[in-house]
């Protein structure tokens, strides 16, 4: 009996399989990769504002400091000197329209001096 084709059947049976395992490892890596961009836009901002805490219009810089840097839904609220900044958005994946599956990325730090240090947490 002739076996020389039965490897390449195999590999054609698999590549699909192995292109999708790809593409959604790419798709993961690319939504860490555009988190990680985020939170450290935030805490950039949130770390900027705590130092111009006596600045007028300090809200504004500040959205539009994060909108030059980022996309999404912007909220910044500044609150007996915490400062608060959410982010929404909906990132677009090659897997969305596939699964019929949308990946939100929703972020929301808070900033504040305590005792001349500043501290940035995630909520």
């Amino acid at each position: 009996m002739n076996s020389k084709g039965q490897s390449l059947v195999i590999f054609v049976l698999i590549l699909p399989v192995l292109f999708i395992l790809f593409a959604l490892i790419w798709e993961v890596g690319n939504l860490s990769v555009t988190v990680n961009k985020y939170e450290n836009e935030i805490k950039d901002t949130i770390e900027y504002g705590l130092n111009h805490l006596d600045d007028n219009n300090l809200e504004t810089i500040l959205t539009n400091l994060l909108k030059a840097n980022i996309k999404g839904n912007i909220e910044i609220k500044i609150n007996n000197n915490i400062i608060t900044v959410n982010v929404k958005e909906r990132y677009d994946a090659l897997f969305n329209k596939l699964f019929n599956h949308r990946f939100d990325i929703d972020l929301t730090y808070n900033g504040y001096l305590e005792n001349d240090k500043m501290i940035i947490s995630k909520e």
